[in-house]
């Protein structure tokens, strides 16, 4: 399996043992080239896009990428559906940088860095077929030129979480006594597993807290789950018109499948 030529990029001893994985070996030959095949880490279970920078030895066009490996899952841009091309075009002007980008879902059991076959081709284009200085959302062109292809090893690095696997981030709120309304607590998680995610509060006397549909307890807005690697809220309503202006601590329980977070609110009433 060749490897993607490394441009102006050396991926050193102490990175490589990092990640578990010897430097590849740079190729000499003109054409696309990633800057460097180690993608930004991921942690065990999580969901999300990467982007991976690339340049090139000449212009170039048509460029589809794809990636597979293992057991992560991968996805692409709507716009591109079965692979992935760069931001700004499928194309690239001689020594102009742009990146592409990648939606993993890395497994909930990983401990290692993750291994992926890249695979990318294009259509190398006559020189200055392009200007380092063209914009190419706009420039008219036609696509024509030698198609080549290129394959690599590419690593994600897996992080794996330290401490509790959900984090409480909304730790303290105002509200004013005379008008009642929604407050949101936000949490993030850093663990796989975190379903049926639940907020209650322990008001003191005379706050009143309400939760959507009548429930007791509030749900994440925008998952039943909390999710590794990202922030969701619960929304509360809070009337504290009977209570005296001050500042009071409110206990708070985040319930989840298997578990549960007991945390507080400095809830300011004013």
């Amino acid at each position: 399996m060749r490897r993607l030529r490394l441009v102006s990029v050396v991926l050193t001893g102490a990175l490589a043992a990092s990640v578990g994985v010897a430097p590849p070996a740079a190729a000499l030959d003109l054409g696309l080239g990633m800057l460097l095949p180690v993608l930004a880490p991921m942690l065990p279970g999580q969901q999300g896009w990467v982007s991976a920078m690339w340049t090139t030895d000449g212009d170039v066009c048509d460029i589809r990428i794809t990636a597979s490996g293992g057991s992560v899952g991968v996805d692409y841009p709507t716009n591109t559906d079965t692979y992935t091309s760069l931001y700004i075009n499928s194309a690239l002007a001689d020594g102009n940088l742009d990146y592409s980008a990648f939606r993993f879902d890395i497994p909930d059991n990983a401990l290692l860095a993750q291994l992926l076959t890249v695979k990318v081709s294009w259509r190398q284009m006559k020189s200055n077929s392009f200007k380092r200085t063209d914009d190419l959302r706009t420039k008219v062109f036609t696509c024509a030129g030698t198609a080549r292809s290129d394959t690599a090893l590419v690593t994600i690095p897996v992080s794996l979480a330290l401490g509790a696997g959900v984090t409480q981030k909304t730790t303290a709120l105002s509200v004013a006594r005379g008008t009642p309304g929604w407050i949101k607590i936000a949490y993030a998680g850093t663990r796989p597993g975190m379903n049926n995610f639940r907020v209650a509060l322990t008001p003191p006397a005379n706050l009143t807290v309400t939760y959507p549909n009548g429930a007791g307890s509030a749900g994440l807005n925008a998952n039943s789950a909390l999710l590794v690697g990202t922030e969701d809220f619960a929304a509360v309503y809070l009337d504290a018109s009977k209570l005296n202006a001050g500042t009071y601590k409110v206990p708070v329980t985040a319930t989840y499948s298997g578990g549960s977070l007991t945390g507080s609110l400095t809830l300011t009433v004013t």
